[in-house]
């Protein structure tokens, strides 16, 4: 199998980029930058997670030459679909918070997230992070993948993003938000 595949197979198992030994050994020489940016561009999906991250990491020229919105896609659709989303980071009490990979490559995308993070604030379904402390904080809290979107979209729109323990009036802070997209 080739690394592509390797980074591929991962994702689809839903490995985490820190569980990944494909992710934490990918390096990339010109043609492989090449078959990367071509497969990410054709499909930008959830399994193009750990492929697209490795690329940003070690060949951020290559990487940079992804079209936005199929960047916004690849990590939109992960925030959608993953079974955990420690690659995006963590929410904790009063919007404290830290982003991770995927995090801050949807923080620099700018604008250009909107169209794909949008339809995410409707999205209610638990959020489960991995680990001891992440998974305990997020099921207190009862993270939502909304909640996410929610913290990324208002972090591109130049506001601090609210944040309650509230599920309730989190929906009120999304739905503001919402009406100023």
């Amino acid at each position: 199998m080739s690394q592509l595949d390797d980074l591929l197979a991962d994702a689809e198992a839903d490995r985490l980029a820190a569980a990944s030994k494909a992710y934490r050994d990918a390096r990339f020489d010109d043609a492989e930058r090449g078959q990367a940016v071509g497969w990410i561009t054709a499909n930008p999906h959830a399994n193009a997670l750990l492929l697209m991250l490795a690329l940003r990491r070690e060949a951020p020229d290559a990487y940079a030459t992804i079209p936005a919105d199929a960047r916004a896609r690849v990590l939109a659709a992960a925030l959608a679909e993953r079974a955990v989303l420690n690659d995006f980071g963590w929410i904790g009490e009063r919007g404290a918070g830290h982003d991770h990979e995927a995090g801050q490559a949807l923080l620099e995308l700018g604008a250009a997230a909107i169209p794909a993070l949008t339809p995410l604030l409707d999205d209610t379904s638990e959020a489960p992070l991995d680990g001891s402390e992440e998974a305990t904080l997020a099921e207190e809290l009862g993270l939502r993948r909304a909640d996410f979107a929610y913290r990324y979209l208002a972090r591109i729109a130049g506001r601090d993003p609210e944040f309650d323990n509230d599920p309730a009036v989190r929906d009120e802070q999304i739905a503001r938000l919402r009406s100023e997209l």
